[in-house]
């Protein structure tokens, strides 16, 4: 798995979390590409593990070697990572460390919780000490925009509109700004799924 293959891969998942957690898509997105390496670090292949969470998972972990910054300076070190049997657990496992906080401080990442701009959230997450990589806000805003990413960010919405004589789907669909529109025959409503 790589590059825009993980953000596809990750995006149905970042954008349930979304929903369930009002977290921005395109910044777990950005976290899980450049923290697993676009999926193939080690840590990712062999624990599912996408975001360098420590510890174990219902028991499950795996010993790795990774990088750390100390004082600014990059030093191997050997650490225990939680071990997940998919992605999606990876991912909620970090939107509840987002929405619950740590036992020492529940309200750490309310920060993030609800922010609509993905730069203030990343910068709330760094200021939380969750990084040691001093380019950390800036390596993953770099990639949202480079990639993209705030597409995912959309929500999607249902709209009713009354359908009148002569309207049709195309026209429908291009009033509101989407390609989708479904029509129910026989009633006097259509839905439309808008991506705002």
């Amino acid at each position: 798995m790589g590059g825009s293959n993980e953000q596809g891969n990750i995006a149905p998942y970042a954008q349930k979390i979304q929903k369930e957690f009002n977290i921005l898509p395109s910044v777990v997105i950005a976290q899980a590409c450049l923290e697993s390496g676009y999926g193939t670090s080690l840590l990712a292949s062999q624990g599912k593990n996408i975001f360098g969470t420590e510890g174990d998972f219902k028991g499950e972990s795996v010993i790795i070697q990774t990088m750390e910054y100390v004082n600014g300076v990059p030093v191997q070190v050997w650490n225990k990572f939680r071990k997940y049997p998919s992605w999606e657990e990876s991912l909620r496992d970090l939107a509840n460390l987002y929405a619950k906080g740590t036992s020492w401080n529940r309200s750490l990442y309310t920060a993030v919780i609800g922010e609509k701009d993905y730069k203030k959230a990343l910068k709330a997450i760094f200021d939380t000490g969750y990084a040691s990589d001093p380019k950390y806000t800036e390596k993953r805003v770099n990639l949202i925009e480079a990639s993209a990413l705030t597409k995912y960010d959309a929500s999607n919405e249902e709209v009713y509109h009354i359908v009148k004589k002569g309207d049709s789907v195309s026209v429908s669909a291009k009033a509101y700004g989407s390609a989708q529109c479904r029509f129910n025959s026989g009633m006097a409503w259509s839905i439309l799924t808008l991506l705002k």
